[in-house]
């Protein structure tokens, strides 16, 4: 009959074998699950929301007589930011308006007289050569006064404002930093032994520091930097030293995002992100360059040349009637 302390004696080699057993597994398992997911996907920690700034300008000489937004403020295409004192621009509008009409007025009065001996041909064309000049100077100046109603070129969030009312600015003074709402990415930076399987359209799921695991965006990527962070800096490292330590560098990867996902989950860009590339499919080359990218326009430019060209028919429309 065994004894108490031979029934509570611990034994070794039998624990050591059920150890031994249960890490095989572990390892087994591990090694089937990246044979079946891990091996077909790249993953990053290293990623960041990125977007497309927009800088509002002066087009005009002035001072800010109202300023209409604050930062953070979600504004739409046309809507108007900031308001320039219009005053010496409507002065010049009004003057070349005049001289639009004095010079239309010359020019219509030799054209009447024309193969008389008192109006050569050549001092017709000078005429009209004046009155096209005088034209394009009351067109500019009056595009001129619709620019003093700085407006937003897209709808965009506010980052940051520069002007103040009374500042006086002059073109291409800076008023305001925005950031596209519908132009927004997320750049993964990859490892250099990451990146031989990564391709052009492959899909991508990613997650949000913010949202944690409970939203999950999807996209693909669309298109690798031409050289890492280091490289395209303002002042490039200078690795010809005689201490010189390889370092392993880290690629962008871009990744345009589903629209659907940030409408309902917004990201704002510098945000940090989880992304995990699915690379099963190897169609195209390493490294490949985006074909075309999304492209970028406004129409607020556009109206305010209608805008003058209306203005210009409308003043000729009543010389014709006077």
């Amino acid at each position: 009959m065994k004894t108490t302390a031979e029934n509570n004696s611990f034994d070794r080699p039998k624990a050591f074998k059920i150890f031994f057993i249960g890490l095989i597994c572990v390892c087994v398992l591990g090694l089937i699950y990246w044979f079946i997911f891990s091996r077909h996907s790249e993953s990053t920690e290293d990623a960041y929301v990125a977007g497309s700034q927009i800088q509002v300008v002066s087009q005009i000489e002035g001072a800010i007589a109202a300023v209409n937004i604050s930062e953070t403020q979600a504004v739409k295409e046309g809507q108007t930011l900031f308001r320039i004192d219009p005053t010496e621009v409507k002065i010049a509008s009004e003057k070349a308006d005049i001289d639009l009409l004095n010079a239309r007025a010359d020019y219509e009065k030799r054209k009447a007289l024309q193969g008389d001996a008192a109006v050569s041909r050549e001092e017709l064309e000078h005429a009209h050569l004046a009155m096209l000049k005088a034209l394009a100077n009351a067109r500019q100046a009056y595009i001129n006064v619709l620019r003093a109603d700085v407006q937003s070129p897209a709808s965009a969030t506010l980052a940051k404002r520069y002007a103040q009312v009374g500042q006086r600015v002059a073109p291409g003074t800076p008023l305001a930093l925005m950031v596209a709402n519908d132009e927004i990415w997320v750049d993964a930076n990859y490892k250099e032994d990451q990146l031989k399987n990564i391709r052009v359209g492959q899909s991508v799921k990613l997650e949000s520091d913010i949202y944690g695991s409970k939203m999950e965006y999807h996209g693909k990527v669309v298109g690798f930097a031409p050289g890492t962070g280091s490289t395209l800096a303002l002042l490039p490292a200078q690795n010809a030293t005689g201490n010189w330590v390889k370092v392993v560098q880290r690629l962008p990867v871009r990744i345009a995002l589903d629209s659907d996902d940030l409408r309902d989950f917004p990201l704002h860009i510098g945000l940090s992100m989880n992304v995990k590339v699915d690379t099963s499919n190897r169609d195209g080359k390493p490294l490949q360059s985006m074909d075309s990218g999304p492209i970028s326009d406004t129409n607020i430019y556009q109206k305010q040349f209608d805008s003058a060209e209306k203005h210009i028919q409308l003043l000729m429309q009543q010389a014709n009637k006077s």
